[in-house]
């Protein structure tokens, strides 16, 4: 069937864009539109009819084969007529690509955009918003409903949407009612993988949405397509005889051509009807004789009558000058509140057009915005109308040529290991530290602190050596609250208090049954209540020095159900001439409060606890205070924390003051309140500060030190401040420049004079912007908006910066020149990490081995050569490194040059495509350097080195190659994810409550420690990862999925931090977790149909195998966006099936499928009705391989027993005695253990009677469960503690000796050594109450009581490798293959889950067992290893159940300390040669077929390979 033009054919049963099925035949309306004349005019997309305009952009990189569709749409259903419509094709800046976007409007206003898109990339988004609409107040509108899935809202300024796949392509419906009708559709799209955006030349796209179709005349309203509007006017142009034109001629026409159309399509001509005369299918002089002619007369042309009406009434409509454009824009934007996103050079155009029409002049308009009419000096030039300045959303601008990868600079080749940097006492204190003071209530809260009943406390200062003491107690929750109020200070004391709401801070009157009879209203939100003598002699009771302190209390009794969430205070003294407050504020006491919901209890920030918190928060509150005053107190707290003055770990004492000064740096605090600081006093004071942190660099190493060193790059570095006050007049004076109220450069004056901050730095950059570009104030002002200062700001300060500047004839050059030498004043003193002013202070201290790369980067800055550019800043570090310590200026200059880095990376990835492998070495490099605990990066770094060329430079790699080289990214993403979570764990939390108490934006805090993530180095390495990854997993045939156990499933979707987390609850719904985090070692819960993760544990590890026996989907997800796709679906039920290829898909499940999936798990149980019998103890505590039989000894003793003499000579077995079931019962029988069995007998009762799924306050059962879960935990891990205190009786030494010495194995040779082996076997006994163990019996209906857990004795084989073999494949379920996994060390850090990464996986076909197939190599970072030993393994009867994977629930101990050390994977034998490697792996899939074939079914087997190769397999059992 073939579609007119303008409409598109929707087949039967396919899905319309609205979501609403189309009949067979069914013409949907998709008419074709164009922006509005505004927008194509000489800055519109594409090619001009009548110019051709060529632009040159930058290039992108695309990283994906995606095609990629959103579809942000404002529908009502299909059954609407379609009042509207649109078609529209925007360029990118990248070859041919597009964005396509189609438009309807319904009858009701409702509308729906679609925009697809042939853009490849890693994680595209549409960073979006509106105009117009409902209760619109100029700036881009956010829609608050019906946003696509996985939307987020980015600052409050844009929203940012991901686009969505499946089989029928990519897309995304919204559908919203005609209350969220919009004008305009503003975007730029951002591929998040990369960091890389695409806009419109510097602008945002701007989608017209809202038209009218009354059937009037309409110039404003009717939207074209562009590609219509092309094609009419290229055809106007042939029609006038394709005369020459200037540029604001074909403009003018162009524009003209769509006023045409509009006014056509405003009497009813469609759009249909339009295109055949485009096309010359109805001839355009016939056209105008039979239909416009006709309609219009000879004035048809609706433009040229729009202009000549405003020539008969004296208003020039021609170009707008571009100075009065951009002011205008800028005003805009700040009227609507300086919305990030928006771009408001319409808004303006439209707001100076009206008032031209008006009557107003542009010269009169320039003189109301304090504009100098500069245009008037080049009458009869060409002055084209240009773009207005955007207020978008800060992003690095693309360089004037497109970014490449480069050739290398030709770095020498270094050992990444010689730039590990060694981990000292840090800090180094010194000689004289300074010891905390004694106080007197030390004792009173020392004593507190360790109460179980105290909910919370804190210490405050109240002047003159007095302290106030405050603590929250409850015994149990039914229990009233005590909060007492205790102080030494000598005069009598009155509280002021009132009580506040969970959540909030407003002050309400105490309610009556809080009072007391001598508390007095004293307004009507406090009441007063007077301190008395403390006189109790169990809490008051106090000496200190030798001598009683009198104390004086005020208690406060809240009722347990009581409203209150906190108590809100000040102290005065009794005649009411002193106030006492927390640093200027009200004392705030958090109190427990059942009313509360989770997350909003008020808790006055617990992270400020600290004192050094304390005296930077009471510091900041201030009532004078600037930042010479910051500068001052950061220098003394630095000093503090150095010299161990707080009860703080040094990286956490400087990463707090790092915090408080970022937060400074970042304009978030005030630079000046009621002081006026003179320039010298400021640069003097920054001084100071920078030269403490230089010195306080040399004392310390590891992690402080990386803190202290990202202290320099908040504050400026000093120097001569006084020179910046003298040299602004010296200018003046140098160029007659009058010292007169009223000029721009005079106000500028005395603020400098009054108070110079790092503002003046970008003032200095906008007012040489305004000089070199002919006295542009648009160029003033876009400058000043790029760095973040408005017209508001400057006109805050104690000497306002107002207006603009005032333009000098004749004196251009001269101040260029005297500015440009005054900027780098400017940044000498406020800008330590600008290169050119690092570089210069730095001077004859730079190390000769460093002078050429820096200059190769400052004469190479910006560069579009990345990664020589990116190698001489990375080598310049290197080789300036070691002159580091202490050393201010060069810490600097290490500063600039690492941002030069991080620079390159961004602008250089996106275009680099799989070249950008080559940036990872100077990358990493450039990390290694910044870390102070750098030892594991050096170690990624030494692995990226020696991968293959083709991976290194971005070539070819083969299938192996890209196995091995995504494992090493595996372990570099590990890497950098520690160097991430560290940074939130150190300032995550503090710097929200910092946030908080500093009265910050809730958006700035809560982003905080992820901004300071996103500008570090580790950053660039991440977007290099996503640059890389897809090419590498391709190249390995690796898909986005790792499909552990396969099954298909539906269920709701839960979202959570890690599997750990709720591995003790119980769903009552069939549930799919999307889990952050899975360890390997973790239970899942009960009711959980799937685990998704994007991490990546064994495919043996014990959570795996339990996924697999209970029938559980169990998947790691390698790229982030299907599962942000699932996150985004939380709440609902989805559909999971899995592919033979290894894929995972979903869709939305029908009730239907709801309802039978609970059915059908609830009937399919694997592990139910499953019984485990007791064994008695058999009288004997140790037992030999001979006496290996059912009821004495588990599983692994048995096979291990039963492989002998079954077994090829080249497989080994150990010599094994065991301590038989019982034998841990039987010890606590012994008079010595009666009362540590009471004890144990105790707590098994208390949790025994436990009902989890009783009716609990009508708590849902799955919460019951989680709370009760708490309670057991606690007792299990009471049991274990008495568990390990048993006696154990002589006789096990004696038996375990005689039966060890008759075995072989090698006995303990002393008492110590003893000791150490009855603490393993102890230890074994005592992970019989693991929780892990609890949880999965207690799933399948058993009793962790009953469990007898015998020990099993073995010399520990000294492990080069360990491995793991399932000799039916666990991933398909394929008899016919072995599966294996290996590792370095011992196999605990396979199986256990307690080293991060992935180990060697590989299969074989049991036809072909000689040809085994890699299918990942390791990723982990360490290994386990152990010296001459013996192990203990756990061999209970809780692991024998048929059906049951109870594997791995308890501890196999060895009788010495494991140590994890680094492991080198690159290095080893197995990866560097393949030979080798094909003949090791073979003979372990023959291990699993022998071992197979002696007992009759697929088994789960362990084994090791020693040094000399020899294989020993310590223990097998059936594969479930």
């Amino acid at each position: 069937m073939k579609a007119l033009r303008g409409q598109t054919v929707v087949q039967k049963g396919a899905l319309a864009p609205n979501g609403f099925l189309v009949p067979r035949g069914q013409v949907r309306s998709s008419a074709r539109g164009v922006a509005s004349p505004s927008l194509i005019g000489e800055r519109s997309l594409g090619i001009r009819a009548a110019l051709p305009i060529v632009r040159q952009q930058a290039g992108l990189h695309w990283s994906s084969k995606k095609r990629h569709s959103v579809v942000v749409a404002v529908s009502a259903p299909e059954q609407q007529d379609t009042k509207f419509a649109v078609d529209e094709t925007f360029s990118l800046p990248k070859g041919n690509e597009t964005v396509r976007a189609t438009v309807e409007q319904k009858a009701d206003g409702a509308q729906t955009v679609r925009l697809t898109t042939s853009l490849q990339a890693g994680r595209l988004l549409l960073h979006w918003g509106v105009e117009g609409g409902k209760d619109y107040q100029g700036g881009w509108r956010l829609p608050s409903t019906c946003r696509p899935p996985g939307t987020k809202q980015y600052k409050d300024r844009a929203l940012q949407s991901p686009f969505q796949v499946d089989d029928q392509g990519s897309h995304l419906f919204i559908m919203l009612s005609a209350e969220e009708a919009s004008d305009v559709l503003n975007f730029v799209l951002k591929d998040e993988a990369t960091n890389t955006w695409y806009d419109n030349s510097g602008s945002n796209f701007r989608l017209p949405l809202h038209g009218e179709a009354s059937g009037k005349p309409s110039t404003g309203t009717q939207v074209i397509p562009k590609a219509l509007a092309d094609k009419w006017a290229w055809m106007r142009w042939d029609h006038q005889g394709r005369p020459q034109q200037s540029m604001p001629d074909a403009n003018k026409d162009y524009d003209r051509g769509v006023e045409e159309m509009r006014a056509l399509m405003g009497v009813g001509r469609s759009m249909d009807e339009l295109w055949r005369v485009a096309e010359g299918k109805w001839p355009y002089p016939k056209y105008l004789d039979e239909v416009e002619h006709p309609a219009f007369g000879d004035k048809y042309d609706a433009f040229k009558v729009r202009e000549e009406q405003a020539a008969a009434s004296g208003v020039s409509l021609g170009p707008i000058p571009v100075e009065l454009l951009s002011v205008q824009a800028y005003i805009c934007w700040e009227k609507a509140g300086q919305p990030q996103g928006a771009d408001f050079a319409d808004e303006a155009r439209r707001v100076i057009e009206d008032r031209v029409r008006g009557g107003a002049t542009y010269e009169q308009l320039a003189k109301e915005m304090n504009l100098e009419p500069t245009w008037k000096k080049d009458e009869g030039k060409p002055q084209p109308e240009q773009q207005a300045p955007q207020q978008h959303e800060a992003k690095q601008a693309p360089p004037a040529a497109p970014s490449e990868v480069g050739k290398p600079l030709g770095a020498p080749k270094r050992n990444p290991l010689d730039l590990v940097k060694p981990q000292g006492q840090a800090p180094v204190l010194s000689e004289g530290k300074s010891q905390k003071r004694e106080m007197p209530l030390d004792f009173l809260e020392a004593r507190w602190a360790i109460d179980p009943s105290t909910k919370w406390r804190r210490k405050y200062g109240l002047g003159n050596k007095s302290e106030m003491l405050v603590v929250v107690r409850q015994k149990e929750e039914t229990d009233p609250i005590r909060v007492d109020f205790i102080t030494d200070r000598a005069d009598k004391l009155i509280l002021h208090w009132g009580v506040s709401k969970p959540g909030s801070r407003s002050w309400k009157l105490p309610p009556a049954e809080m009072r007391d009879e001598d508390s007095k209203e004293a307004t009507e939100l406090a009441l007063e209540s007077p301190f008395l003598e403390c006189d109790d002699e169990d809490e008051c009771d106090l000496e200190f020095m030798g001598a009683k302190v009198p104390l004086q209390r005020r208690t406060i009794t809240l009722p347990a159900d009581s409203w209150v969430g906190a108590i809100s205070c000040v102290l005065r003294s009794a005649d009411a001439t002193m106030w006492y407050k927390d640093g200027g504020g009200d004392f705030l006491i958090p109190v427990p409060c059942k009313h509360v919901k989770e997350g909003t209890q008020l808790d006055a920030m617990p992270q400020l606890t600290d004192d050094l918190s304390r005296e930077i928060v009471d510091a900041e509150n201030s009532g004078a205070w600037t930042l010479m005053h910051r500068f001052n107190k950061a220098t003394d707290l630095i000093n503090n924390v150095a010299n161990g003055q707080y009860d703080l770990d040094p990286a956490d004492g400087f990463a707090r003051i790092y915090a408080w000064l970022r937060y400074s740096a970042t304009r978030k605090l005030t630079w000046q309140r009621n002081y006026n600081t003179q320039p010298r006093q400021l640069s003097g004071s920054q001084d100071r500060l920078t030269g403490t942190i230089a010195s306080t660099h040399a004392r310390t190493t590891g992690e402080p030190q990386e803190w202290v060193r990202m202290m320099l790059t908040t504050v400026g570095r000093g120097g001569d401040g006084q020179k910046i006050r003298d040299e602004i007049l010296n200018i003046m004076h140098r160029n007659n420049i009058p010292e007169k109220k009223g000029l721009w450069i005079e106000d500028w004056h005395q603020k400098l004079h009054n108070n110079t901050t790092p503002d003046d730095v970008p003032i200095c950059e906008a007012y040489l912007a305004y000089l070199e570009q002919n006295g542009s104030t648009g160029a003033y002002w876009r400058v000043l908006a790029d760095a973040g200062v408005t017209r508001e700001r400057l006109e805050s300060f104690d000497r306002p910066v107002r207006g603009e500047p005032q333009w000098f004839d004749g004196k251009k050059d001269a101040l260029i020149r005297d500015f440009r030498n005054y900027l780098g004043i400017l940044k000498s003193v406020h800008s330590g990490a600008d290169l050119q002013a690092a570089a210069s202070a730095a001077g004859n201290q730079v190390p000769d081995g460093v002078r050429g790369y820096l200059a190769y980067v400052m004469g190479h800055v910006g560069d579009s050569q990345t990664l020589p550019l990116m190698e001489a800043a990375v080598e310049a570090r290197t080789e300036l490194a070691p002159a580091l310590p202490g050393n201010r200026e060069l810490l600097y200059l290490d500063l600039a040059l690492e941002d030069q880095a991080r620079q390159a990376a961004e602008r250089g990835v996106g275009a680099a495509g799989f070249g950008a492998a080559a940036f990872m070495r100077p990358l990493l490099q450039n990390l290694a350097l910044s870390l102070g605990n750098n030892e594991e990066v050096c170690y990624c770094l030494k692995a990226w080195q020696e991968l293959p060329k083709s991976v290194r430079h971005g070539g070819r790699p083969t299938k192996d190659e890209a196995l091995l080289a995504v494992a090493v990214v595996n372990r570099i993403r590990r890497a950098i994810s520690e160097v991430s979570d560290n940074v939130v764990k150190r300032i995550g939390d503090v710097g929200k409550a910092y946030g908080q108490a500093f009265g910050v934006e809730a958006w700035a805090s809560e982003l905080f420690a992820e901004e300071v993530v996103r500008g570090g180095p580790a950053f660039a390495v991440s977007l290099n990862i996503s640059g890389i990854e897809p090419t590498l997993r391709n190249a390995a045939e690796l898909g986005a999925w790792q499909v552990i156990s396969p099954q298909e499933v539906v269920g709701v979707v839960e979202y959570v931090d890690g599997l750990h987390d709720v591995q003790e609850k119980t769903y009552e719904k069939p549930t799919v977790l999307v889990a952050s985090q899975v360890s390997g070692e973790e239970e899942i819960p009960e009711g959980v149909v799937a685990v998704l993760t994007p991490d990546a544990p064994d495919v043996l590890s014990h959570v795996s195998v339990r996924a697999r026996n209970m029938r559980v989907l169990f998947a790691t997800c390698h790229d982030p966006e299907p599962l942000e796709q699932i996150k985004a679906a939380a709440g609902t039920t989805l559909h999971f099936t899995t592919t033979a290829s290894g894929a995972v898909h979903w869709n939305e499940a029908h009730a239907s499928e709801v309802e039978a999936a609970s059915d059908s798990k609830a009937a399919d149980k694997p592990s139910k009705g499953l019984k485990i019998s007791i064994p008695k103890w058999p009288g004997k505590w140790v037992v030999g391989m001979d006496e290996y039989k059912d009821g004495v000894v588990g599983a692994k003793s048995k096979n291990i027993a039963g492989l002998r003499g079954k077994m090829p000579d080249w497989i080994s077995l150990p010599a094994s005695v065991t301590l038989p079931f019982g034998s841990y019962e039987q010890a606590l029988e012994a008079k010595e253990n009666a009362d540590i069995k009471a004890q144990i007998q105790s707590r098994v009762a208390r949790i025994n009677a436990r009902q989890p799924n009783s009716n609990n306050g009508g708590a849902p059962a799955g919460e019951q469960q989680e709370q009760g879960g708490d309670e057991a935990s606690t007792l299990l891990a009471e049991c274990r503690e008495l568990a390990m205190q048993v006696h154990v009786p002589p006789e096990v030494k004696q038996q375990l000796t005689e039966a060890m010495t008759a075995a072989g194995i090698p006995v303990p040779d002393s008492e110590e050594r003893w000791a150490k082996a009855m603490e393993a076997i102890k230890g074994v006994w005592a992970s019989k109450y693991n929780d892990r163990a609890y949880i999965s019996l207690r799933k399948i209906g058993l009793s962790f009581d009953d469990v007898r857990m015998a020990v099993l004795v073995q010399r520990v084989v000294p492990a080069h490798y360990a491995f793991v073999i399932h000799t039916r494949n666990p991933s398909n379920n394929d008899p016919n293959e072995i599966f294996c996994e290996l590792v370095r060390g011992l196999g605990e850090s396979l199986v256990s889950g307690m080293v991060a990464g992935s180990a060697v996986a590989f299969k074989a076909n049991k036809k072909d067992l000689d040809s085994p197939e890699v299918l990942c190599y390791a990723s982990k970072s360490e290994g386990m290893f152990v010296g001459e030993s013996l192990i203990f393994r756990s061999d209970s009867n809780g692991e024998d159940l048929e059906g049951y994977a109870g594997a791995g629930l308890y501890e196999s101990i060895t009788m010495d300390t494991t140590e994890t050390r680094r492991v080198d994977y690159m290095e080893d034998k197995l990866v560097r040669d393949p030979e080798y490697r094909q003949k090791l792996l073979a003979r372990i899939c023959k291990v699993g077929e022998a071992i197979e074939t002696a007992l009759g079914s697929a088994q789960d087997i362990e084994g090791v390979v020693e040094e000399n190769d020899a294989i020993t397999v310590v223990q097998t059992r059936p594969q479930v």
